[in-house]
């Protein structure tokens, strides 16, 4: 079975590695399972550092050229390298990459369609092409592959990919059977102010009505966005919920529960 999760850098406690050590008996069972990472609050962190503002816009961070250095530091360098020394630790042969090794994520720059024109985001990108070999040579080699958002333009300039929209085109292209976003969000909620309205299954076509309810905002709205694209490109499940259910991910792949949202066709 091949599994992508992405993990929203709100999940990564490394002072905790109980968190990842679930994903450690379904890769020794021979499960092919591809880690993509975000890195949100730590890039804040060091971009406030230099005295620099974040600003996010239907949930992608406006990336200034000057600030990509930095993004791509934080995560190709620091985050990525830090969860393969966890699951090292733990037994786990990884090996961490960015979506510009090996052509992995080829993308262009990403505008933001509002009303009659386009909202210019920076250094934003879109995956337009995912090259799943690099990934499926490291799954042959007997590595976790641990994957940074960080795509490639034609020249070879980096990109900020949202980790979702990553995560969901690299499931399609690997023929991926289950598609995992945890993040700090429990689900899709009918109310936002209240946890207990989540929605456990949400059919794709009750997205477009929460939309204009005013039900889906910020992060979400990429979320769904790859989510439906996802099932639509093959993917058979894909599941939105909170970095603390991963402890409950060997459960809910054999047929148990897990609090959070399945996007259905």
């Amino acid at each position: 079975m091949e599994i992508v999760i992405k993990i929203g850098g709100k999940n990564i406690d490394f002072q905790n590695e109980n968190y990842f050590k679930v994903l450690v008996p379904l890769i020794r069972e021979g499960m092919k399972l591809a880690l993509v990472h975000g890195g949100g609050p730590q890039i804040s962190k060091f971009l406030e550092k230099e005295g620099r503002e974040t600003r996010f816009i239907e949930g992608l961070r406006v990336t200034p050229p000057q600030d990509m250095e930095i993004i791509e530091m934080v995560l190709s360098g620091l985050l990525n390298k830090m969860l393969v020394g966890i699951f090292h630790h733990q037994g786990i042969p990884a090996c961490g990459i960015s979506g510009k090794d090996g052509f992995l994520f080829e993308g262009e720059k990403y505008y933001l369609a509002s009303e009659d024109k386009k909202v210019d985001l920076g250094r934003v990108g879109e995956v337009k092409k995912v090259n799943p070999r690099l990934v499926q040579v490291l799954w042959d080699g007997g590595f976790l592959p641990i994957i940074s958002p960080v795509a490639a333009d034609k020249e070879g300039e980096s990109l900020n990919v949202n980790a979702d929209w990553a995560a969901a085109r690299l499931a399609i292209a690997l023929r991926a059977e289950k598609l995992f976003l945890f993040s700090d969000v429990p689900g899709v909620l009918r109310d936002m102010g209240d946890k207990n309205s989540l929605i456990e299954v949400l059919p794709l076509g009750e997205i477009e009505t929460l939309k204009e309810e005013g039900k889906i905002q910020g992060g979400m709205i990429p979320k769904l966005k790859m989510a439906e694209e996802a099932l639509r490109g093959g993917v058979k499940e894909v599941f939105i919920g909170e970095g603390k259910e991963m402890e409950n991910l060997s459960l809910f792949l054999s047929g148990g529960k897990m609090r959070g949202t399945r996007v259905v066709l």
